[in-house]
């Protein structure tokens, strides 16, 4: 009996230790994928920066040398990019965060399209890329196409890489061997094979593990983080399939995997397509098969939609016609589509612009992300395509109905100053608040159809002042228009400003032209109306070397010009500051970090609406490191030092006038 009882002690403490070892291991997964997130995000921020400086200095027209130099950064840049993404895809799928979409794969679209993507790789090199899709595929399966897209672009990749002569197949079939066919559906085997270096059974069994490689060796030549493979056997689990390699040294590698699917008639659609009734399209695509599936895709949903091939073509049409959307390939038989979309951006600022490439490229997607265009990958199901033309298109942004005047919630003095002149110049009209509680009050008048909001702000703040206003709502069918005032740069990502409520983004400092571009979107404006002097922005290049500290660039295009009204803004903007920069002091004086953190938030969006770049990011510091509990001192010096620097230049704008 005795010895029952020990045998019973004995099992319940093995099963708490294996409970808590369970536990701990999930904790420590957990941990492992917040801090990868967490770098990646870290390190993404200064990279989004460093790739956008470089992508500004090429459009300067550089010598030939420097654009050599500007390009080689940025394809360095763009590689830490995609080593980034590849990191945040293993954080989530570590932490059961990421889920699969469930759209129309159009399989044989897919394959070509990715390797065309992939055919820029192989250029002055012997390597064939060849696709063998077997006739009893279905055309178009169910699926998830970005990441059945991504599972194939890095086994190609990997594949590329130990090959330098010879040939990468693509096999699809139906003919599956290790995943049971479903019960109302059918099984994909896809092969990547390739002529390259192959690998021994023991190098076979290491792959698919992050940060492996085949061996140290193989990093140090061929270079890598070991990620793809990883990423492709977690994404196949994901799809209910299985993945897995058969090669010989010198003989080349099959790379394999099978996933459970079902066909879907090329005339019906698993899911509601958009509606772009009423939506003009301008469409320019070289592809022959390409240009006619967004042709009759996009008309089947109610567009209306013009076509052409070239980049001659295409902007000779928007010059004719002010389309709603257009949807532009990168790679035209006469130039680039990314400066096609920046010459139609000048010529028409308020047409939506969906890029629609089979390239695959993290720059390529920040540069259209800095001019607002939409990035689409080749190939998009139709609701892919449809939904990014309607996302795009200024028709589908809601007329406000009823009440159009409009309430801004700001509580930094000098930025409803700057905001209310720039208002004032569009011939808007606009009532302020001062904290989120007077904003509420205002907005129950009935007054108001449209409110811009700052998020952090005393008594109730934005996240709260929006909930508020939605809950409200809820009770009718009434939905107001509520746009974000930030300088978070996190919080301008459509899908993070839309879960929280908000409607749109405005970045800090708001320029006059994106002002004006929400406005018109949101039928406050005509499309016609005001254009932005760009006379003096020559002179104030010259006089950028003797301005330092504040940026007449950016004035010319938040206000229009450098005139006496401009000149009086910044002076309020000096007479509104000094009191934050006195209370500065005194908290330093005090060691009251979260005080000294507040009112550098403060100054800093004032500073940036005022175009003192400077000053905007020294106080942009001092928020983080008094929120941080670091020692101030020194920042707190330099903004004092440069604050007095913005009174110098001012009156020497003054005395300029």
């Amino acid at each position: 009996m005795n010895n029952n009882m020990t045998n019973k002690k004995t099992t319940a403490k093995t099963r708490q230790e294996l409970e808590q070892a369970i536990a701990d291991a999930d904790a420590i997964a957990k941990q492992k994928s917040n801090f990868l997130a967490t770098m990646s995000h870290e390190i993404r921020t200064p990279m989004q920066t460093i790739y956008g400086l470089l992508e500004l200095i090429a459009l300067e027209k550089p010598s030939e040398n420097v654009s050599s130099m500007v390009s080689t950064a940025q394809g360095a840049a763009s590689n830490l990019l995609e080593i980034l993404d590849d990191v945040l895809d293993v954080a989530k799928m570590d932490s059961d965060a990421m889920e699969l979409d469930k759209f129309e794969v159009p399989v044989r679209l897919l394959v070509r399209g990715m390797l065309e993507a992939l055919s820029v790789k192989v250029r002055g090199v012997h390597v064939n890329l060849i696709d063998d899709i077997e006739t009893d595929v279905p055309f178009v399966v169910l699926g998830d196409p970005k990441r059945l897209r991504q599972i194939l672009i890095n086994l190609c990749g990997n594949a590329l890489k130990f090959t330098h002569d010879g040939s990468v197949t693509v096999r699809v079939n139906t003919k599956i061997e290790r995943i049971k066919k479903p019960k109302y559906g059918l099984g994909l085997r896809f092969e990547v094979i390739d002529t390259g270096i192959g690998m021994s059974a023991e190098v076979c069994a290491k792959l698919f593990q992050s940060f492996t490689q085949a061996d140290n060796s193989t990093s140090r030549k061929y270079g890598g983080t070991g990620l793809g493979l990883s990423i492709a056997k977690k994404l196949v689990k994901l799809m209910g399939g299985k993945i897995g390699v058969n090669s010989t040294e010198g003989k080349g590698s099959t790379f394999w995997f099978e996933i459970p699917t079902e066909e879907i008639s090329t005339d019906q659609s698993t899911v509601e397509l958009p509606d772009l009734e009423g939506i003009s399209v301008l469409s320019v695509e070289d592809h022959p098969q390409g240009a006619k599936e967004i042709l009759s895709s996009l008309r089947s949903m109610g567009a209306k939609v013009e076509s052409c091939a070239t980049y001659k073509e295409g902007l000779k049409l928007a010059k004719k016609q002010p389309f709603d959307v257009a949807v532009i390939d990168q790679g035209l038989p006469d130039g680039l589509g990314l400066n096609l979309i920046r010459e139609i951006q000048d010529l028409r600022p308020f047409m939506g612009i969906v890029m629609y490439t089979v390239r695959d490229d993290i720059g390529l997607s920040h540069s259209l992300h800095s001019l607002g265009a939409t990035y689409l990958t080749k190939p998009a199901s139709r609701i892919g395509l449809g939904e990014a033309v309607k996302n795009a298109a200024r028709q589908n942004v809601a007329i406000i109905e009823g009440p159009t005047r409009l309430l801004i919630a700001e509580d930094t003095d000098s930025v409803r100053d700057i905001l209310g002149r720039q208002l004032k110049s569009l011939g808007v009209d606009a009532d302020f608040a001062k904290d989120g509680k007077e904003a509420l009050e205002a907005f129950k008048s009935g007054r108001y159809g449209i409110l811009f909001t700052d998020l952090h702000m005393p008594e109730i703040d934005g996240y709260e002042l929006t909930n508020t206003i939605r809950e409200k709502e809820e009770e009718t069918d009434k939905h107001t228009p509520i746009i974000v005032l930030t300088a978070d740069v996190q919080m301008s990502q459509r899908e993070t400003y839309t879960r929280h409520g908000f409607d749109e983004c405005l970045l800090k400092p708001v320029s006059l032209g994106q002002l004006r571009g929400l406005l018109v979107r949101w039928r406050l404006l005509d499309e016609n109306s005001l254009k932005i002097d760009d006379s003096e922005k020559s002179d104030a290049k010259k006089d950028a070397d003797k301005t330092p500290s504040i940026n007449r660039e950016c004035l010319i295009k938040n206000i229009g010009a450098i005139n006496e009204s401009t000149v009086e803004m910044m002076e309020m903007f000096v007479d509104m500051t000094a009191p934050t920069i006195s209370g500065i002091i005194e908290a330093l004086k005090d060691k009251d970090h979260g005080k000294l953190s507040e009112l550098g938030h403060s100054l800093k969006g004032g500073a940036r609406s005022a175009c003192c770049d400077a000053l905007g990011d020294l106080a942009s510091k001092l928020q983080d490191d008094a929120a941080e509990s670091r020692k101030c001192d020194e920042i707190v010096a330099d903004i004092i030092d440069e604050f007095a620097q913005v009174k110098i230049d001012v009156e020497k704008l003054r005395s300029e006038i």
